[in-house]
């Protein structure tokens, strides 16, 4: 049996890790998507326990939906234009300030979701420039040919999180409604340390002028490539169907009557399949 038979090398599968920069940046995104995992189960349960509306966890979907789709043309720009690395940093930032927000007012017994959906719409902007600050970011922190082991190790990263955040979310929910967001705040702090500490990627000596028709550069070129075209657009159908996991706490407390434990594992369901 030959070497290409016997897949890559243990060494060869780590190769991206070997970097410290990589290291780093890989654990701040796991620490950073589990936080987010784990916020998501406590107030889907916490605000749906407080107002047995199905409406508001439709509204916790959209306020932190709307930010990504509004900002979709500038964020990308931004984070070319002031370093991703910085964008990355202030956005994890963010999220950790909105974090604290909604743990002062679980904290503070509360009595209506309106202050959650303030503090959910501040994460859903500062998620909005992680999101194309942290991708890019990879092809700064390893050489080209290391570069599809990053990306391979990214989407580990992502399924881990998806699969173990949710669960971890409904069972310290289950100990205490504050535990969570105090756990989502330490994973976050976390994260902004080992991002602040990535060394500086080498930046570019000259950066294009940003004008209103170069936003829609991007889009251009999906039209124009069909094959992108395609392969996004079924993304797309598929994520606006997928959106139906926020009625989970309905079914989780009213249908299967769980506990907060039940939810987490139903919002992990979708990550175990992938």
């Amino acid at each position: 049996m030959n070497n290409q038979e016997q897949g890559p090398a243990p060494a060869a599968r780590f190769a991206a890790f070997s970097y410290s920069a990589y290291a780093r940046y890989w654990t701040a995104r796991l620490c950073s998507t589990f936080a987010i995992q784990i916020v998501a189960v406590a107030v889907a349960w916490q605000i749906y326990d407080l107002t047995r509306d199905p409406l508001d966890l439709g509204i916790i979907g959209l306020v932190q939906f709307l930010p990504l789709l509004l900002l979709v043309l500038i964020t990308g720009a931004v984070a070319d234009r002031f370093g991703r690395k910085l964008v990355m940093v202030l956005s994890i930032a963010g999220q950790l300030a909105c974090t604290l927000t909604i743990l002062y007012f679980s904290w503070r017994s509360l009595t209506t979701p309106f202050p959650v959906f303030v503090a959910l719409a501040g994460m859903g902007i500062a998620r909005a420039f992680f999101g194309p600050a942290s991708q890019s970011l990879t092809v700064n922190l390893v050489p080209t040919h290391i570069f599809p082991n990053a990306v391979a190790w990214n989407s580990s990263a992502w399924q881990l999180a998806s699969i173990a955040g949710p669960v971890m979310g409904g069972l310290l929910y289950g100990i205490s409604k504050d535990v969570p967001y105090i756990t989502a705040a330490v994973l976050l702090l976390a994260s902004f340390g080992l991002t602040a500490s990535i060394p500086r990627p080498a930046q570019r000596t000259h950066a294009p002028k940003v004008t209103f028709s170069s936003l829609f550069d991007g889009l251009r070129y999906i039209r124009k490539e069909k094959v992108v075209l395609g392969a996004i657009s079924l993304d797309l159908f598929a994520v606006l169907l997928g959106g139906a996991v926020a009625l989970l706490p309905v079914y989780a407390r009213d249908v299967l009557e769980l506990g907060p434990w039940g939810l987490g594992i139903l919002r992990a369901a979708p990550g175990i399949g992938a």
